[in-house]
C-alpha cells in the first residue's frame, strides 16, 4: 500500500530489517561470547574466558547502539509526523480565518451597498442639513465596518505567521533528529 506521507517507507523497511539484523547478530555474537567464557573456564583457558568476556561486551554495546539508534529514529519519525499534522492544522485554520474575513468583507459590501441606498433615500426626504449627516452616519459605518474587516485580515495574517513559525520549529527539530540518528549510524559503523 503507498502512503503519501511525505517519507520513503520502503526507506524505512530496509532501516528496520538492518536493526532486526543488528539486534540477531548482537545476540549471537553474546550467546557466542557465554559460550566462549564457558569453554575457557571448564577447559581452564583464560585466554578463552577473557576472550568471551569482550565478545559479550562487544555484543552488548551494539544492542545499546542499536537501541539507541531505534530510537532515534522514532524521535525523527514522530517530529516529522507532528509537523505534518501542524501543517495540517496550520493550513486548515488559514483557510477558516481567510472564509471568515470572506464573508465579513462580502457583508460589509451588502451593508455598505444598503446603508449608501438608505442614505440616499433619507437625503431625498430631508433638506441639505439632513442629507449631510445621513451620509456621515454611513461614512462612520462604512469606515467601522472597513476597521472590522482589517482586523479579521490582520488576525489571518498572524494565524498564518504562527503556523510558518510552528512549522520552521518542527523542521528545526526533525533535522536535529535526524543529526542524532546519523551521528548515531555513523558511531554504529564505526
Amino acid at each position: 500500500m503507498s502512503h503519501d506521507n511525505g517519507h520513503d517507507d520502503s526507506h524505512d523497511n530496509g532501516h528496520d530489517k538492518d536493526t532486526a539484523a543488528g539486534a540477531r547478530e548482537g545476540l549471537f555474537d553474546s550467546v557466542a561470547g557465554k559460550a566462549k567464557e564457558v569453554a575457557g573456564a571448564v577447559t581452564g583457558k583464560d585466554e578463552l574466558v577473557e576472550e568471551g568476556q569482550l565478545q559479550q561486551a562487544a555484543a552488548q554495546q551494539r544492542r545499546s547502539a542499536v537501541a539507541e539508534e531505534a530510537l532515534a529514529d522514532a524521535k525523527r519519525q514522530a517530529a516529522a509526523d507532528e509537523l505534518r499534522e501542524t501543517n495540517h492544522e496550520a493550513a486548515a485554520e488559514a483557510e477558516a480565518v481567510h472564509d471568515r474575513a470572506d464573508a465579513a468583507q462580502r457583508a460589509v459590501d451588502r451593508d455598505r451597498a444598503q446603508e449608501h441606498a438608505d442614505a440616499e433615500r433619507i437625503a431625498a426626504q430631508q433638506e441639505a442639513v439632513g442629507r449631510r449627516a445621513a451620509e456621515q452616519e454611513a461614512d462612520e459605518v462604512e469606515r467601522r465596518r472597513e476597521r472590522d474587516a482589517v482586523a479579521l485580515a490582520e488576525q489571518a495574517t498572524r494565524t498564518e505567521q504562527q503556523a510558518a513559525a510552528d512549522r520552521a520549529r518542527l523542521e528545526r527539530e526533525a533535522a536535529v533528529a535526524e543529526q542524532e540518528a546519523a551521528r548515531l549510524r555513523g558511531q554504529n559503523r564505526s
